[in-house]
């Protein structure tokens, strides 16, 4: 395949395999071109297509095979050192330590050996001048990977004491590799003080961050900074995906998954690198890498899980389970340590992998802020994504109760009974778990106790009935007459209520819900009117009645629209309210403020469904005081929340934050995690509204995606959530992050209708742009525009054509961001957006510049400025902006055609290029003078500077020097800060001139 070619060609494919993706077809590729440049017989053709192939090598899990080319190489300097170049010279020292690194990877290669490589390269860096810096590392790491501890800190002394310098590896990669050192030794606090200047972005390479960032992730955790180990895991992985060369940090990113509750994020990694479980290579890579899978598939066994799927497909041969992945990957590993402790004469690698893979969890649950797989529970059946539940921590986390012994359990019982009986006579949320604990302990065993057990057939009741199963209304018929045998009439009563509600949900006739009511009304009159509860009993049923009113006459109307329904409803609730506001204040114990605040926001929600803001506020912030001052405080978490969502849709955002956080506080003791969710993003989305306050938003709307993913809403709200983190993070400077979030939620967004789908994929469109990635971003875009394409109003279609051609533009695809800027021109024509036409068209015309046909260009910038008639300050500015445009493109053609500067003179005779220059400065004047009346300083200041410089090309450098001091006084007499920071630039440029 190669055998013709010339050394032009070998000189070319290896530029152009320079830059292919790493892994085994650049290295096959590499391979092919030193083959090839062995037969031309060239000896400098040879040594590229070596260099490039031990590079491909060391960027891929195959660095072992780098030893042969480099043997070569070697033989090729000691032939002849003096046809090394300079920079070959330095290539072939520095890839000396590649082959010296790359041997530890190779449990075949025996110690003695890579002693003796030791020796040669610390001779051969003697002999070229250099430290002992990079040797001392060679050293160390030969040291510590093979057992020899008292070496290793002899050797990680010397190296870094010695002096550095062009040998010594990147500063980026010896802190992450000396960090990872005291990471070894059990200091976490000192590895992530070595990492800072990585992990904070000064300094870095083509590995790096990436690394450091994966070996930081349990450091932070075990050290208490679980949000930055989140931050990292989002930002790394997104870094080291797909990398061949860093396999090793993809299992660490699946370890950390695994140690932290996010075994499904674990698995959807694995499934992502599935392709490199069946392949050879690196063994101490792969060692590495599959350690971190066995670290999951170790916690998945524990929980369950062995006989799911460990991944999608096919996984060394076959497809596995957790079980069978695990035993075969856990065969390897063991084989693997035993191989490089033969070689080591020690137990130092597999003492490692042991300490590694017995690992316990460090949190029970870290929320991410992506979308993940959740893994069912052992011995669940499910369809699709097998998904499996995660222990939360946080507010809503209960302790794990301890074992009960035999002899103590009636008395147990007895005592959480008689909690739980407590906490629902006050409404507390907590009830619930109390009853889920008596459950547990008591099992499918009947009770003696006739009251417990019917208590315990309610909450299995009413667990069905909030799941939306068909069984709850047997079970809660079942329930009514259980409360009967027990001698509890008003609870019978109140499941009465629960059975018509149960009945309309499954769609029981208009007159049999009527029924029911009826009968729960009768039984709730018919209690003793010495029954504390009776009042409360009378009130929930006719609250109810009030509200499955409207519902009923929905259903007899046929389903038909009827706007007083609503009308009917609200009178309805008005009448409840007026009824027992006055018998509550007749009888103190009546217990029915709750019930009360409940017909409030009601009545509120429906004021703010028809307009009446002002008197929907007011029914929610009484709806609230109810609550607290009924001693519930948690009740006023939902009306508080909703007043927050119309405050701010009000344009009140102070008091909307407000009311937030005071749901949120009232809130504190509420369980069920589909209502922590929604008040966490309530204010989230009210914080993310207010300038600056970004970063709170992102805490809260990853709280609240996570509360959303505990209550199985991860599609709905909690890809909602997802959104608003991700702009929050791009917001607040964290694009990484952002991306991997919002990617991660994206399936369930574009489901969500068109508006959320347009907005979901502007702002990932966004993101992607500034994390320098603008073909992905243009994708994004015109899969907007494409949907936006059939809305009556266009702009958004023309504007998100537009964002698509410059984002191809900004690739380098010039023949497709021509044909979205002339989508875009054609849009923004049709809906008569004379600013949108003129920006698209100037866009336009420097693309036909690059294509070097400047007349088009002309001719565009023309248009531009012929679209831009008429009056108003808008026009004006984008004239200005034009003639500024038109003015550059000449100038720029004049660079591009390397005219001759002596031709560009005022001077008689002159010609060539001086007309296009003058013609330029008129427009610069032209802009100039708007610029200013207008008022925008920095064009102004960028026009005028721009025509110095074309004087001094007209050989008139005193004319630009003079347009110079006069900009320069003028910029002196502004008193801000942008107009500060000009002034020392203008100096500089003045002095230039007048040089």
């Amino acid at each position: 395949m190669t055998t013709d070619l010339t050394p032009e060609d070998i000189y070319r494919a290896l530029q152009e395999n320079e830059y292919a993706p790493n892994g085994l077809p650049r290295n096959a590729r590499a391979e092919q071109l030193a083959d090839a440049a062995e037969k031309t017989g060239d000896p400098e053709v040879l040594r590229r297509a070596l260099l490039g192939l031990i590079k491909a090598y060391e960027y891929s899990t195959e660095r072992g095979k780098m030893l042969v080319p480099f043997a070569r190489l070697l033989q090729e300097w000691d032939r002849d050192s003096t046809a090394f170049g300079s920079g070959d010279a330095h290539t072939f020292h520095w890839v000396f330590k590649w082959a010296s690194s790359g041997m530890l990877t190779l449990p075949e290669m025996p110690l003695a050996t890579m002693e003796q490589w030791l020796a040669e390269m610390e001779t051969r860096y003697r002999v070229a001048g250099y430290t002992e810096r990079a040797v001392r590392q060679a050293e160390f790491e030969l040291a510590d990977d093979s057992g020899d501890a008292d070496r290793a800190a002899r050797a990680f002394a010397a190296w870094t004491a010695a002096d550095r310098d062009q040998m010594a590896n990147c500063h980026a990669c010896e802190l992450s590799d000396q960090g990872g050192y005291r990471m070894r030794q059990g200091n976490d606090e000192q590895a992530l003080e070595i990492w800072e200047p990585v992990l904070a972005g000064r300094s870095r390479c083509a590995e790096e961050p990436h690394r450091t960032l994966a070996h930081s992730l349990l450091p932070l955790v075990r050290t208490g900074r679980p949000d930055e180990a989140r931050t990292h895991h989002l930002r790394g992985y997104r870094m080291a995906r797909g990398n061949e060369s860093l396999l090793p940090s993809i299992g660490l990113h699946i370890e950390f998954c695994a140690l932290t509750g996010n075994e499904g994020r674990g698995l959807e990694i694995l499934a992502e690198h599935a392709a490199h479980l069946g392949s050879d290579g690196n063994p101490w890579a792969r060692l590495q890498f599959i350690a971190g899978i066995l670290t999951l598939l170790r916690r998945l066994l524990t929980l369950g899980l062995g006989g799911q799927p460990a991944a999608p497909g096919d996984i060394a041969g076959e497809p596995r389970t957790v079980r069978g992945l695990h035993d075969l990957l856990d065969a390897e590993a063991t084989a693997l340590a035993a191989r490089f402790d033969a070689r080591n004469g020690n137990d130092t690698v597999s003492t490692l992998l042991a300490a590694r893979l017995s690992a316990e969890p460090l949190l029970d649950s870290l929320p991410l802020g992506i979308r993940a797989p959740r893994l069912a529970a052992a011995g669940a059946t499910t369809t699709g994504v097998t998904t499996v539940a995660t222990v939360t921590t946080g507010a809503a986390a209960v302790a794990r109760p301890a074992p009960v012994a035999a002899g103590d359990l009636a008395e147990t019982v007895t005592q959480l009974a008689k909690e739980a009986r407590e906490l629902r006579g006050r409404g507390h949320p907590r009830a619930t778990s109390v009853w889920d604990r008596i459950e547990a302990l008591t099992g499918e065993d009947a009770t003696a106790d006739p009251l417990l057990a019917a208590e315990l057939l309610e909450h299995r009741a009413l667990r069905a009935g909030h799941a939306g199963q068909d069984a709850a209304r047997p079970l809660l018929e079942e329930t009514v007459a259980a409360f009967r045998t027990a001698g509890e009439p008003g609870r019978a009563a109140l499941n009465e209520l629960r059975v018509a509600y149960a009945a309309a949900r499954t769609g029981a006739p208009p007159e049999e819900i009527r029924s029911l009511l009826a009968t729960a009304g009768a039984s709730a009159e018919a209690l003793d009117p010495a029954d504390p509860g009776r009042t409360r009993r009378i009130a929930t049923v006719a609250l109810n009645r009030a509200r499955l009113g409207a519902l009923l006459r929905h259903q007899e109307n046929g389903h038909d629209e009827d706007p007083a329904d609503l009308s009917h409803l609200d009178a309805d609730l008005a009448a409840f309210l007026t009824e027992f506001s006055a018998r509550a204040a007749g009888e103190p114990d009546a217990d029915v403020d709750d019930l009360l605040a409940e017909a409030e926001t009601q009545r509120a929600g429906h004021a703010w469904q028809t307009g009446e803001g002002d008197r929907a506020e007011a029914l929610f912030a009484s709806a609230a005081r109810r609550c607290v001052d009924a001693g519930r405080p948690w009740g006023a978490a939902e009306p508080l929340a909703r007043r927050a969502s119309l405050l701010m849709g009000l344009g009140r955002p102070e008091e909307a934050e407000e009311a937030a956080r005071a749901a949120l506080e009232h809130g504190a003791e509420l369980i069920e995690a589909d209502e922590l969710g929604r008040i966490r993003l309530t204010l989230a989305d009210i914080l993310f509204q207010q300038y600056g306050k970004e970063a709170e938003a992102a805490q809260y709307a990853l709280e609240a995606a996570h509360w959303l993913d505990e209550a199985g809403e991860s599609a709905g709200a909690g890809a909602y959530a997802r959104l608003l983190l991700a702009q929050a993070y791009e917001e607040t400077g964290r694009p990484a992050e952002a991306a991997e979030v919002l990617e991660s939620a994206l399936p369930d967004l574009l489901a969500q209708g068109e508006p959320r789908a347009i907005r979901a994929r502007e702002v990932l469109g966004g993101i992607l742009r500034t994390l320098g990635d603008p073909r992905a971003a243009a994708e994004q875009y015109l899969l907007a525009a494409d949907i936006a394409q059939s809305w009556e109003d266009q702009q958004p279609h023309a504007r998100f054509a537009h964002l698509a051609a410059e984002c191809l533009a900004g690739a380098g695809l010039r023949d497709e961001a021509i044909d979205a800027y002339r989508r875009a021109v054609e849009l923004w024509q049709r809906i008569g957006d004379p600013l949108g036409t003129a920006r698209a068209l100037r866009s336009l015309a420097w693309c036909e510049a690059e294509a070097e046909d400047t007349d088009a260009a002309r001719e565009l910038m023309a248009e531009a400025l012929a679209t831009l008639e008429g009056d108003g300050d808008e026009l004006l500015l984008e004239r200005a902006r034009t003639w500024y445009q038109t003015a550059e493109l000449l100038l720029d053609s004049l660079d591009s055609d390397d005219s001759d500067d002596s031709d560009d003179s005022d001077g008689p005779g002159s010609g060539g290029a001086a007309p296009a220059r003058h013609e330029a400065l008129g427009l610069l004047d032209r802009a100039a003078t708007t610029l200013r009346a207008l008022g925008v300083l920095d064009e102004h200041v960028r026009c005028v500077v721009r025509m110095a410089w074309t004087e001094q090309e007209l050989g008139r450098p005193e004319a630009g020097a003079e347009r110079v001091r006069a900009l320069a006084e003028e910029v002196g007499a502004v008193d801000t800060d942008e107009a500060r920071a000009m002034l020392p630039g203008l100096g500089r440029m003045l002095a230039r001139l007048e040089g």
